[in-house]
């Protein structure tokens, strides 16, 4: 997998200042509108002694909640340096022991870097990344149970935020780009990897979901 993605890009969105601001958030109202029902999905299926696999892992706090909620032991990539040292800072703050192995880099591009995890994590990701058939395969083949995904809706509302953002992008000769990839084509490629849907919601701008592996 060679991956595709200019990191600079997502530098230049996902800063110091983005990532202090999600702690902040999630210590005073705890996890987003997606990632709060995907982790409580995840949870009514048994977490405990699960090994984590999160994807975009941000600031930590879905990894967090899980392994509040038992899991045993996390991997966390980011395409952006600035995340872990807030995460880190906010595991130690929770006084979480459980180890966490973090990469900064392009998941696809490094899949083969780690094995198999129990649960597999990727809110608001895959419309992050151009390839979403890379994206999603490669979060499939690293699922041994559990796979959860959140993404944005095809709505005509989407289509212009996502239209405005990346001309704002391109005025500030910023690289980073946003994907409303087909919802139907994401679940699609999901299931195809070996999973069936066990939970899944959505919001006003989002789809969330949760495949199980079959035992």
């Amino acid at each position: 997998m060679a991956g595709c993605c200019d990191s600079s890009g997502y530098r230049g969105v996902f800063n110091k200042k983005t990532a202090a601001r999600n702690v902040r958030s999630f210590v005073n109202k705890g996890l987003d509108s997606t990632a709060g029902p995907m982790v409580e999905a995840i949870r009514s299926r048994g977490i405990d002694q699960a090994s984590v696999l999160e994807v975009g892992a941000g600031s930590g706090t879905a990894l967090v909640s899980m392994l509040e909620s038992g899991a045993a032991s996390a991997v966390a990539f980011d395409i952006s340096p600035a995340y872990e040292t807030e995460a880190r800072a906010l595991l130690e703050a929770r006084d979480i022991a459980a180890p966490v192995e973090w990469h900064t880099g392009d998941f696809v591009a490094m899949a083969d870097e780690v094995g198999v995890s129990d649960v597999v994590f990727l809110n608001r990701v895959v419309c992050c990344y151009p390839d979403m058939e890379e994206m999603v395969d490669a979060a499939g083949s690293k699922t041994g149970r559990l796979l959860a995904m959140a993404y944005p809706r095809d709505r005509w509302p989407i289509h212009l935020f996502f239209r405005l953002l990346n001309a704002w992008l391109r005025f500030r000769r910023n690289s980073f780009r946003v994907f409303l990839h087909d919802p139907t084509a994401i679940a699609s490629r999901a299931a195809a990897t070996g999973l069936a849907e066990v939970a899944s919601g959505t919001t006003s701008a989002w789809h969330w979901r949760v495949w199980e592996r079959a035992s």
